[in-house]
């Protein structure tokens, strides 16, 4: 089992992923003022886990093999596609699921249970901060565990 936590550069993706999970579960709670625990799991929100995870995962693979290796540059490939679907393509699904489940609301033929996810991207400042977390996480990680 000890071998899974010898690969610090999965160790800091997932780190990356759970702590902007736990925050924004958090933020989503004293945002509504109630536990919202969907929002420990759900996809959509600040900060974005996408951005933490990828961006965590580039920050050590650029700390640990640096920045003219091959595992960088794969990194590197990954983290923009990653944040451009999550800011792009996954928030252009989101903002057309609010209209059409506008739509199917104010239709009383149609059951509402067939209403869409909203949160599916992030914005801009979700996408920033995802990643400012995730490299944090990364140095963080570092100066404790590999300095």
């Amino acid at each position: 089992m000890m071998f899974i936590f010898s690969n610090h550069v999965l160790n800091t993706a997932v780190l990356g992923w759970f702590m902007a999970q736990f925050l924004k579960g958090v933020l989503a709670s004293v945002r509504e003022r109630k536990f919202l625990l969907e929002r420990f799991f759900g996809s959509g929100g600040m900060p974005s886990s996408h951005s933490s995870l990828v961006t965590a995962l580039l920050t050590t693979v650029l700390i640990t093999c640096g920045f003219t290796s091959a595992e960088f540059a794969i990194a590197a490939v990954f983290w923009f596609i990653t944040t451009y679907d999550a800011g792009g393509v996954r928030y252009a699904v989101g903002e057309q699921a609010k209209i059409i489940n506008q739509i199917i609301i104010n239709d009383e033929k149609i059951d509402r249970e067939q209403l869409f996810k909203e949160l599916m991207g992030h914005t801009k400042p979700e996408i920033f901060f995802g990643c400012l977390l995730g490299a944090a996480i990364s140095v963080i990680y570092w100066v404790i565990f590999l300095k």
